[in-house]
């Protein structure tokens, strides 16, 4: 008797310990929820639309329509290990308010009780859990279901139910999905009356069709997984060059990371920075960054100087991994010392700066941040630093051509090409982050429109973290495209991926004519010489048809020139330097018959009375000939000068005044490399008078000059 009241004792607690009501596992599920535990909101929230799960039976006189908590500050479930926080908060927070508040509207919750409302509300929670998660296969099933069953109280359900058919390489179907946003057929999305909904979809749908576009697909470059090195562990992410690139820095969350108490942490649950050098049979060496750098919180995104003495990176907040700031070390005597917090200038209060990228000289930080002033969430900004790490000035966004309303992360600039790398979920794209890239131009001081690198680098998935060597051949970057087979209840981390491209290729191809009836010109020389003096000169000839072709070099800055015997020259540059991709330029030449009037009526100089110096006129005139000179090296120039007959000082006759005006133009022109064999100067007095007989100062002033014009042709010297 006493075995079966203890068997029934225990069957009452059973029941009673089990028997949870859909209040309750809509609480459970919130809670775990909102601390990024998904897989166990999961598993709660099915509860609610189980059938055989009660309503709420402990109050049964006092029903209420459910709604949902809300979280204030900031987004809920941060997004680990990952980038950006991908969770739209349940209200507009003003520091992540790219997208308007998607939770249940109370005043649409007209039932009593645990009734259809909270189902809905069920069945939307899953569908974020999944996304959050990255189970995209998951959260396409959920947000197909909670489209159908949620009316208006999640306008961007359809939205996030073509962003999981695009992560899932369903392009069409996503397309069809995003295209009924924007032409009003979804009935869901046609009541929001948020226009941005409308912008965010006209987005996806161009990344579609970027997606479906076989020319997006770059021939020559390799992905593949990196080996146990890199990819060990939960997650792995963040590669960058340590000093050089022989050496790698990266963060990965593994067994054995800095944690104070084993027995309720786990290392993979936290993140910490390793490095590993190149050897002869691959990447080896795996350590840990020496020092201080690596601590109980979560470090990552690190960035080493050119000099290894000052090291930069990312580090989060153990109690809100939402919080998250830039921090700088030196390195004295043989060690790093303990990394202080960069001031407010790059770290501001209350929000978000990550991924440091400092260019060679060390004079700027290019980092990102959902801070103040930006264009929606995470914006790409940079500072000026000193060479202690001291900032100075105000920081200074990118501006609308670089950041979106939506992310722009984890920047890398690439010296020899003038580049900066970065990832951005707010251009076209093909699912999540896409790696883009944007070249500066210092002649202009403007960076060029930000172009999507396409596939294989970029997947339906995440892509972040790009890095590129020198020439550009070899790289790295972070990506969750595949399944993460450790990841509990289904989804995707982060892996680390090496990237091999095949070099660039260059050429220029073009034709020479005759500029006065077009008539190709065949046995014409093209001289390339270096403007930067490093390579030897060297020339070509055009064949039977007047075209010419020549493969050219990574780096390169040419000038060129096309000449022929009884023509005058035409003169072009060619350009490889800072190309980061390959490139067939076409240069075609017109040159004029040497008896071209048109092309030898050089402007004559003129001075003031009794006087031979030149003008800041006369030179610019004398630099013009310089060129054309250094242009045609097979002519001389003729240096005729002239004095009018008002002119008759003390000191020196007419004649002499003259030859030294034409001395003042030889010697100009000699300073600018012209030799004086190819220079005939004469002087005539005021022998040949403009103007015979001038009443006005400037008409004596005509009378006052030199004149030039190209005689004795020689034969053409293609490497001067």
């Amino acid at each position: 008797m006493k075995r079966i009241v203890t068997l029934l004792v225990f069957f009452t607690f059973s029941i009673t310990a089990f028997a949870q009501t859909k209040r309750e596992w809509l609480e459970y599920g919130d809670a775990a929820f909102n601390t990024g535990n998904y897989n166990t909101a999961v598993s709660y929230y099915l509860k609610i639309i189980d059938k055989n799960t009660p309503a709420d039976i402990t109050h049964p006189y006092e029903t209420k329509p459910y709604t949902p908590p809300v979280k204030k500050n900031g987004a809920a479930g941060f997004k680990f290990l990952g980038l950006t926080v991908a969770y739209i908060p349940k209200e507009t927070n003003t520091k992540d308010s790219t997208l308007p508040a998607i939770a249940a509207n109370k005043d649409s919750a007209k039932t009593t009780g645990f009734s259809g409302t909270d189902e809905q509300y069920a069945v939307h929670q899953i569908a974020e859990s999944y996304r959050l998660n990255r189970d995209y296969k998951n959260a396409e099933i959920w947000y197909q279901k909670s489209v159908k069953m949620n009316g208006a109280l999640y306008p961007f359900e359809g939205y996030w139910y073509g962003d999981a058919l695009m992560k899932n390489k369903k392009y069409p179907s996503a397309n069809l999905q995003f295209d009924a946003i924007v032409s009003g057929t979804d009935l869901n999305s046609k009541k929001s009356s948020d226009s941005i909904l409308v912008k965010l979809a006209k987005l996806k749908i161009a990344g579609c069709y970027l997606a479906l576009d076989e020319s997006s697909t770059v021939k020559g470059v390799t992905i593949t997984e990196a080996d146990s090195v890199f990819n060990s562990g939960a997650s792995s992410f963040a590669v960058n060059y340590y000093g050089d690139e022989n050496s790698l820095e990266f963060t990965a969350a593994r067994d054995g990371n800095t944690i104070i108490d084993p027995k309720k942490e786990k290392g993979r649950n936290s993140c910490d920075i390793y490095t590993a050098a190149k050897t002869d049979k691959g990447w080896a060496d795996l350590k840990k960054v020496d020092g201080p750098i690596n601590t109980n919180m979560n470090e990552g995104a690190g960035f080493l100087s050119r000099d290894r003495h000052s090291f930069y990176f990312t580090r989060w907040s153990a109690a809100d991994k939402n919080q998250c700031a830039i921090y700088f070390s030196r390195f004295m005597n043989e060690n790093w010392l303990i990394p202080q917090k960069m001031n407010d200038k790059v770290n501001a209060d209350g929000y978000k700066s990550t991924d440091p990228s400092v260019i060679p000289d060390g004079t700027i930080i290019y980092f990102s941040s959902n801070r103040p002033g930006g264009y929606g969430k995470m914006d790409i900004w940079y500072e000026f630093i000193d060479e202690d790490g001291r900032t100075y000035g105000e920081p200074v966004n990118m501006g609308p051509i670089i950041n979106t309303a939506a992310d722009e992360v984890s920047p890398f600039y690439h010296p020899a090409t003038a580049t900066l790398y970065f990832s951005s979920d707010g251009h076209p794209g093909f699912g999540g982050l896409d790696v883009f890239k944007s070249s500066y131009n210092s002649n202009d001081s403007i960076w060029s429109a930000p172009k999507n690198l396409g596939q294989p680098i970029n997947s339906n998935n995440d892509d972040s973290y790009f890095i590129l060597n020198q020439n550009q051949l070899q790289g790295f970057v972070t990506s969750d495209r595949k399944d993460c087979k450790d990841c509990k209840g289904g989804g995707s981390c982060n892996k680390i991926y090496t990237v091999v491209k095949e070099p660039n290729v260059y050429d220029i191809r073009g034709t020479v004519y005759s500029s006065e009836d077009n008539q190709v010109l065949a046995n014409a020389t093209i001289t390339f010489k270096d403007i930067r003096g490093e390579r030897e000169p060297f020339f070509l000839t055009t064949d039977s048809k007047g075209t010419y072709f020549y493969k050219l070099g990574d780096g390169m800055e040419l000038y060129m020139k096309a000449q022929k015997n009884n023509y005058f020259g035409d003169a072009g540059t060619v350009v490889t330097l800072g190309l980061t991709e390959s490139k067939h330029f076409e240069r075609d030449f017109f040159l004029a018959p040497s008896s071209s009037t048109d092309v030898t009526a050089f402007p004559s100089v003129e001075y003031d009375s009794e006087m031979a110096n030149l003008s800041p006129e006369a030179k610019k005139a004398l630099d013009n000939l310089a060129d054309f000179l250094k242009l045609n090296n097979n002519f001389s120039v003729e240096i005729d000068s002239y004095a009018d007959a008002s002119e008759h000082g003390v000191d020196k006759t007419v004649i002499q005044l003259s030859e030294d005006r034409s001395k003042s133009c030889v010697d100009y022109l000699s300073s600018k490399g012209i030799a004086l064999e190819r220079m005939i100067a004469k002087g005539y007095g005021s022998t040949k008078l403009l103007i015979a007989k001038p009443q006005t100062d400037a008409e004596r002033q005509k009378n006052r000059r030199t004149t030039f014009s190209p005689v004795k042709e020689g034969s053409i010297k293609p490497l001067k």
